[in-house]
């Protein structure tokens, strides 16, 4: 996280010493504010990433590390629906939203029930997932567990 750190701390303080700059020198009110909001934005995600840096305590990613290995970084990230009709309908809602901002409120209440509705589908269908081979989900406490089968009276070579 160090270079990704590094790139938004970087353009945040570009951002803002050349805010401060043409404010000084210029009487333009909009590139100001572009520029400040520029300037907030990479924070925004500096601290973010310096926050996910802190909340592992410093621990180095594989990508941080020079000798890391491909296989260093496999594993799960995290589960994902493949086919899924909310984020239709978070797009419908963004739309609604949009043009309630321009002809009026009962658009926007619209957008907000389709927004609002698709958001909450699209997390219970994330927190939901059906397990299967590959994630039988946590055992069962008193379960016996499976069978392993064993060959010791059967001819064959011994192993």
């Amino acid at each position: 996280m160090r270079i990704e750190l590094r790139i938004c701390v970087g353009a945040a303080l570009f951002l803002g010493i050349v805010d401060l700059i043409y404010w000084f020198t210029s009487n333009d009110d909009t590139g100001t504010a572009c520029l400040l909001f520029g300037f907030f934005a990479y924070a925004l995600i500096g601290s973010f990433v310096f926050l996910q840096w802190r909340r592992r305590k410093g621990i180095p990613r594989p990508e941080d590390r020079d000798d890391a290995e491909i296989s260093d970084g496999a594993g799960e990230i995290g589960f994902f629906p493949a086919a899924s009709i909310w984020p239709p309908g978070i797009g419908i809602g963004a739309i609604f939203l949009a043009v309630g901002l321009i002809y009026g409120v009962w658009y926007l209440f619209i957008g907000g029930v389709f927004m609002i509705g698709s958001l909450i589908g699209f997390i219970v269908e994330a927190e939901a997932r059906e397990e299967g081979p590959d994630d039988p989900g946590p055992p069962l406490a008193g379960a016996p567990g499976p069978e392993v089968p064993s060959n010791a009276g059967l001819p064959g070579p011994a192993h």
